[in-house]
């Protein structure tokens, strides 16, 4: 089934993308890099990173709405709530039928869309999230993955 591909995908992404050190100039750095990436794209989107529940970077790209910034919002809510990437809750929920509001959530406050993706230490704690938010959900997930890939050169 394609669900339990992505999901066992981004799982060993979420393995991978883990952060043995880090400081802001790090996430600022993943930030950029999402940055170029979209900019290449002619992509029109928010990007946002949370650390310790305060936004460190936000930054909108040419084109992208106050709506680009509430998704990035919520979908960082998701992301931190379950230390994972919202992408991860997104396709775990729809394999068991569940929706945002039958997990307790409102989808006031949580987004249920890909794009955000957890600042993860080596040990497995949730510091955070960097999230995109513009392209589809699965595009902004993949944008983000890229850029954390390259900063950390995995």
């Amino acid at each position: 089934m394609e669900i339990d591909r992505m999901l066992c995908e981004v799982i060993e992404q979420e393995r991978r993308l883990r952060f043995s050190r880090l400081d802001l100039d790090t996430i600022y750095a993943v930030c950029d890099e999402a940055w170029r990436q979209l900019s290449v794209m002619g992509a029109s989107c928010y990007i946002r990173a949370c650390v310790g529940g305060c936004v460190v970077y936000a930054r909108c790209m040419p084109g992208a709405s106050r709506n680009n910034e509430e998704w990035a919002r919520r979908k960082g809510a998701l992301c931190e709530r379950y230390w994972r990437s919202s992408l991860h809750t997104v396709l775990a929920m729809t394999s068991q039928g569940k929706t945002l509001e039958e997990a307790g959530l409102s989808s006031v406050d949580y987004g249920f869309s890909g794009g955000s993706f957890p600042i993860l230490l080596e040990s497995g704690i949730c510091v955070g999230s960097i999230t995109v938010s513009g392209l589809s959900g699965e595009e902004d997930h993949a944008v983000v993955v890229a850029a954390l890939g390259k900063v950390l050169g995995r």
